[in-house]
């Protein structure tokens, strides 16, 4: 008996290489706010600017995701699509691919509609990707089947450790 196989994507770097985007948009936001640029980092998170700007106060970081998100969106002309996995998509039945992702859900909405992959996926699935397991059930759920019918395209190294040590079938993209 053969098994049909169900596909996870992710967004970010997977799908469309979105880094040089993404950190374009945060320098943007910095640089109007008076800050000085950051690019001694492959990608530039929250999490960056919090810690190489601990003094911002809750007005200027909402500002700076604010105008990072904005600079995003009217720039997407500026990310790439990754054209052999995103083949591997446009080949598979709808109903058994999910979007997994951590990414902001206005972006990844942008991001697929510019790319006209929007409809590719039975769901799209919001996740910090902290809670792997739990996220593997809800998929499996979703998709209805067991953890051995899933491929995995993810680009995020400890949430691909996390999938190994499932024994769960990962390209690592």
């Amino acid at each position: 008996m053969r098994i049909t196989k169900r596909y996870i994507f992710d967004l970010d770097n997977t799908l469309v290489y979105t880094d040089l985007l993404n950190n374009d948009s945060y320098n943007y936001a910095l640089k109007k706010l008076g800050f000085a640029t950051i690019s001694d980092c492959k990608r530039i998170t929250r999490d960056v600017i919090l810690s190489r700007y601990p003094e911002l106060n809750n007005f200027q970081k909402n500002k700076i995701i604010e105008l990072k998100q904005k600079y995003f969106l009217n720039n997407l002309k500026n990310t790439s699509p990754n054209t052999s996995v995103i083949q591997v998509l446009e080949d598979q039945n709808v109903e058994l691919c999910i979007l997994w992702t951590s990414a902001d859900e206005t972006r990844v909405f942008a991001i697929l509609e510019h790319y006209k992959i929007y409809n590719r996926f039975k769901k799209v699935l919001f996740s910090s990707k902290l809670e792997v397991v739990k996220d593997i059930e809800k998929i499996c759920e979703i998709l209805e089947c067991g953890f051995e019918h899933l491929i995995f395209y993810e680009d995020n190294q400890r949430v691909i450790q996390d999938l190994h040590q499932l024994n769960l079938n990962v390209i690592s993209v």
